[in-house]
C-alpha cells in the first residue's frame, strides 16, 4: 500500500517568507512609447518609396511605413531598423542605483511592438547585477533605481498606434520581457514611483510534474534576435513563449511567413524535424497577412490543434511574479526645471532638442520631463514551493517499520497461544487429578463408614 502511494508521487506545497538581504534587484526594460523618430523615419520611407516604385503623393508615410519596417527585416537589415527608432542617449538624463551611476549599465534589445528597449540589470556575464545590499557612497533619500528622461515628443512619427511617454517592465533577471502584453504605460509631466514585492513558485521535475527548465533550440533562437547573440546564454525557459512560438510554426505551415508580433523571429520549428527553418514576416496588407490571420484564428479556437502543434511546450518549473504599486506627482518642480536649465541649455547631453527650446524651456520641461523611481518594498520574498509528501526513504522506512510490526505481532500472538494452550492443558490435568483425588477419598470414606457398621455386628 505504501510502495503504491509512493509511485502516484503525491506532492504538497509549502509556503514560506523569507529575508532576502542580497536578493538581485529586478530587471527593469525601458522603451519610448513613440518608438520611431520622424526625421529618420521620413528619409527610409522616401526612399522605400523610390525604391517599391510608390507614388508618396498617392500615398502617406504612416500607411507606408509597417511594411518598410517588415520588408527591412526581412532583408536582414536589422541595424539599420535599430537606427530608425530612439536610442538611450535620445532620452536618458540621469540614472542612478542606489547612489551608483547606472546611465551605461543598460542592454539593448529589439521589441517589435516599441522598436529599441533597454534593459537595466539584465544577467550578462559583462555586467553586475545589483543587488538590494548594493549601495553607493553617498547618502540617498530612497533607495532603488532612478531614471530621469526627456521625452522629445517633437522627434515622435505620426502614428496613430502610439502615444508619447515611456513603456516600462519589471522581469526576471535572465527573463525575456513580455512587453506586448504586461508592460506600464508613464505619462510625462509626471514623477511616478513603482515598488514592488517579489514572489516565486516552484514546481517540482518530473516524476512528480511535466515541468521543464530546459530552453530548447526555437527559444534560444528568439532571445538572439531581440539581444545579441552572445548575451544569449543565461535566459530562462518561459511556457508562454513557447506557445507564441509553437502558433507561429502553425502559422508558417499553412502561409510560409509569419506575423511580426509580438516577437521578431527569423526561425521556426517543424512537425515533421527537430529543425529550425527560415521565415520571413508576412507583408502587411496582402494576402500573405490575411492568411496568417485566419491561420492564428483558427489554432486559437481549436484546442486538438494546439495540443498537437503545442505539444512540446511544457509548464514551466519557476515562476517569478512582482507585484507592483504605481503613483505619482506633477514634475518637474520649479526647482527641478532651474536645476536643470544649464545641462540643458548648453546640451552637454547631445540630445535632439528642438530649436525653439531655450525659449520655451519651461513649456517643453512641463510636456516632456519624466522621472521614475523603481523600488522594491520590501526584502521578503513569498516563496511558494512543491514538495514531495512522501520520499524513498520514507516510503522503504514505512514499509520496514509496518513489516516489522507485523512480524512481531505474528510471534507474540503464536507465543500467547502456545501460553494458552498450556494452560488449558494444565488446567485439564489439574482438574483430571482433582476428580481422581476425589474419587479416591470418597471410596476410602465409603470403606471407613463400611467398617466401622460391621464392628458392633462383631461384639453382640
Amino acid at each position: 500500500m505504501e510502495l503504491l502511494q509512493y509511485l502516484a508521487f503525491p506532492t504538497q506545497m509549502s509556503v514560506d517568507i523569507v529575508p532576502i538581504r542580497d536578493m538581485p534587484f529586478a530587471a527593469v526594460t525601458v522603451c519610448n512609447a513613440n518608438p520611431y523618430r520622424k526625421d529618420r523615419m521620413d528619409v527610409a520611407v522616401e526612399a522605400y518609396a523610390d525604391e517599391m516604385h510608390i507614388n508618396l503623393n498617392e500615398s502617406t508615410p504612416e500607411s507606408l511605413a509597417f511594411p518598410m519596417l517588415v520588408s527591412m527585416f526581412n532583408r536582414n537589415k536589422s541595424d539599420e531598423f535599430e537606427k530608425l527608432g530612439f536610442q538611450l542617449s535620445d532620452m536618458l538624463l540621469t540614472c542612478s542605483y542606489n547612489g551608483i551611476n547606472c546611465a551605461s549599465k543598460f542592454v539593448h534589445s529589439l521589441s517589435a511592438v516599441y522598436g529599441n528597449c533597454f534593459t537595466f540589470n539584465w544577467n550578462i556575464s559583462t555586467n553586475k547585477v545589483y543587488t538590494l545590499a548594493d549601495l553607493g557612497s553617498t547618502l540617498i533619500l530612497r533607495e532603488g533605481l532612478s531614471m530621469t528622461f526627456y521625452i522629445p515628443s517633437h522627434l515622435s512619427f505620426p502614428w496613430m498606434f502610439f502615444e508619447d511617454g515611456l513603456i516600462l517592465f519589471l522581469h526576471d533577471n535572465n527573463e525575456l520581457p513580455y512587453l506586448a502584453k504586461n508592460s506600464i504605460r508613464l505619462r510625462p509631466g509626471l514623477a511616478h514611483t513603482i515598488t514592488y514585492r517579489k514572489s516565486q513558485t516552484f514546481f517540482l521535475p518530473k516524476p512528480y510534474t511535466n515541468c521543464t527548465t530546459v530552453v530548447g533550440d526555437n527559444l534560444r533562437h528568439i532571445y538572439e534576435v531581440i539581444y545579441d547573440p552572445y548575451l544569449a546564454h543565461q535566459v530562462a525557459y518561459s511556457e508562454a513563449l513557447c506557445y507564441e512560438l509553437c502558433e507561429q510554426a502553425y502559422i508558417f505551415s499553412r502561409c510560409f511567413c509569419i506575423l511580426p508580433i509580438p516577437f521578431l523571429m527569423r526561425h521556426v520549428f517543424s512537425l515533421d524535424d527537430n529543425g529550425l527553418h527560415f521565415t520571413n514576416t508576412c507583408m502587411p496588407n496582402t494576402t500573405e497577412e490575411e492568411c496568417a490571420l485566419t491561420a492564428r484564428q483558427k489554432i486559437a479556437e481549436n484546442a486538438s490543434l494546439m495540443a498537437i502543434w503545442c505539444s512540446r511546450c511544457a509548464p514551466q518549473c519557476k515562476h517569478t511574479q512582482f507585484s507592483i504599486d504605481v503613483s505619482a506627482l506633477l514634475a518637474p518642480t520649479t526647482h527641478q526645471k532651474a536645476s536643470l536649465k544649464k545641462i540643458l541649455l548648453e546640451n552637454n547631453l547631445n540630445l535632439s532638442l528642438p530649436n525653439d527650446f531655450a525659449t520655451n524651456y519651461d513649456a517643453y520641461m512641463d510636456a516632456n520631463y519624466l522621472r521614475v523611481t523603481v523600488t522594491c518594498a520590501s526584502p521578503y520574498v513569498t516563496i511558494n514551493k512543491q514538495k514531495a509528501k512522501l520520499t524513498f526513504v520514507d516510503t522503504f522506512s514505512a514499509i520496514g517499520g509496518q513489516t516489522g510490526l507485523w512480524i512481531g505481532l505474528s510471534t507474540l500472538s503464536l507465543m500467547e497461544f502456545c501460553e494458552l494452550i498450556y494452560r488449558l492443558i494444565m488446567k485439564q490435568i489439574t482438574l483430571c487429578r482433582y476428580r481422581r483425588n476425589t474419587r479416591t477419598e470418597v471410596q476410602i470414606i465409603s470403606s471407613t463408614a463400611s467398617t466401622t457398621e460391621n464392628l458392633p455386628n462383631q461384639s453382640q
